[in-house]
């Protein structure tokens, strides 16, 4: 049993492993695109989208595994086995050229799931039996180094492409270094070995997912959660496409924008969101989002140049922010206490396989608008949800932590 000191140290610790994970997931992501295009036969738009879709269908997929490895070997070998398969995919991804072969090795994209292995973590710190008040301050912590990799991986890849060397292949090369020389290491050190029935009851199984899905306030709000974050996400994969098509004359167009994309998700769940939910309730709170997506939808359908993205993301990613975080909270409130953790991964769940979906959102339009036919589409969902979230959703009367707010940054390797 270790000692509240320890717990803290440790606690502390496997944040800056969250931390240092999504750095390097945040840096192969800005550059991923690159290599996309380079891909013989070269895919079109779509093809592009299905390439990703098999990594997030990979990802789902690999849920059931990863969780099935915490189960029977414990975190500490269950998260040394994701980082390194993700270090080997992170280092050989860029230097596949063929179509296939890039496809089939989306695969090992099974295994990105630190985020799960982490709430396990905090699960067997905290215990079945723990205050429900250090649970969601641990959680809480994880959005901070979320934000902060949102905007420092992309700029490190940035830097290493300026400095280091111009070759794409050098900074993914780099990246997946970094993360098996720090992330590592600290799993080794750091993660909790010991497992017991507390823990494992915390682990998802389909049992569990029936459970979950069985309770009508949960349902209600995967299901908004889905309408929300399946074209938020779908909008985040193709401008991240077609940026890296002018990214190859200025590479810092990417960076600075990923970088004020992740200071808007800071300061939205550091002061905007609590500052939202002293005013408003959680209902309200959701339609207000879905608002602020529709805005963003309809301003960037009708523009095209990068100014005007530096412009309408950032309000696209506050209402993406505010209304999966508060959706999020209300399923995880919806469940009993043993099954938290199941309901987080159940949330992953659900919007990585949104993002699958992405192919079937925008069609072949992509080729002839590019980013304003989905804009248009995007808007048309989010004009469905709103009146949906008023009609069905007056089962949220409660605000709680803006804890799951992470969940809304988790757009898993969208790109």
């Amino acid at each position: 049993m270790l000692s509240k000191r320890e717990r803290d140290r440790t606690n502390w610790l496997i944040v800056l492993i969250y931390g240092l994970w999504n750095t390097c997931d945040q840096w192969s992501k800005i550059l991923i695109p690159f290599a996309q295009w380079s891909i013989e036969p070269r895919p079109d738009y779509f093809w592009l989208l299905m390439l990703n879709s098999i990594g997030n269908a990979a990802i789902v997929i690999g849920s059931f595994l990863v969780a099935q490895l915490i189960d029977s070997k414990g975190c500490r070998l269950t998260a040394m086995i994701c980082t390194v398969v993700i270090g080997i995919y992170q280092i050989g991804i860029i230097r596949i050229k063929d179509f296939y072969g890039f496809g089939g090795f989306n695969l090992l994209l099974a295994f990105h799931h630190m985020p799960l292995i982490v709430d396990a973590c905090i699960a067997q710190m905290v215990g079945e039996d723990g205050d429900d008040k250090e649970r969601s301050r641990l959680m809480m912590r994880l959005t901070i180094p979320l934000s902060i990799a949102f905007a420092a991986g992309p700029y490190l890849a940035i830097q290493i492409l300026y400095i280091v060397s111009p070759s794409i292949e050098v900074s993914e090369t780099i990246c997946g270094c970094v993360l098996l020389a720090t992330v590592l290491p600290l799993c080794y050190y750091v993660m909790p070995t010991t497992n017991s029935e507390k823990t494992l009851s915390r682990l998802p199984s389909f049992e569990s997912y029936m459970e979950i899905l069985s309770e009508p306030k949960a349902l209600r709000s995967l299901l908004f959660l889905a309408l929300i974050s399946g074209p938020y996400n779908a909008y985040d994969q193709i401008v991240r496409i077609h940026l890296a098509t002018r990214m190859l004359s200025n590479p810092g167009d990417m960076s600075k924008l990923a970088f004020v994309l992740g200071a808007t998700a800071l300061v939205a769940n550091i002061f905007i969101l609590p500052f939202l939910q002293r005013r408003f309730g959680p209902q309200q709170l959701v339609m207000i989002a879905c608002t602020f997506l529709l805005v963003s939808y309809g301003y960037l359908s009708q523009v095209s140049e990068y100014f005007h993205l530096i412009i309408g993301m950032p309000l696209q990613v506050l209402g993406a922010c505010i209304a999966i975080g508060q959706l999020s909270a209300q399923v995880m409130s919806s469940v009993p206490r043993s099954h938290v953790g199941k309901a987080a991964a159940l949330i992953r769940i659900v919007q990585v396989t949104a993002i699958i979906m992405t192919p079937l959102v925008t069609g072949y339009y992509i080729d002839i608008s590019e980013t304003q036919k989905l804009c248009t589409v995007s808007a048309v969902v989010t004009l469905f949800t709103i009146p949906l979230v008023w009609r069905y959703g007056g089962f949220m009367k409660n605000n709680f932590a803006n804890l799951p707010m992470m969940m809304s940054m988790e757009r898993t390797h969208s790109d």
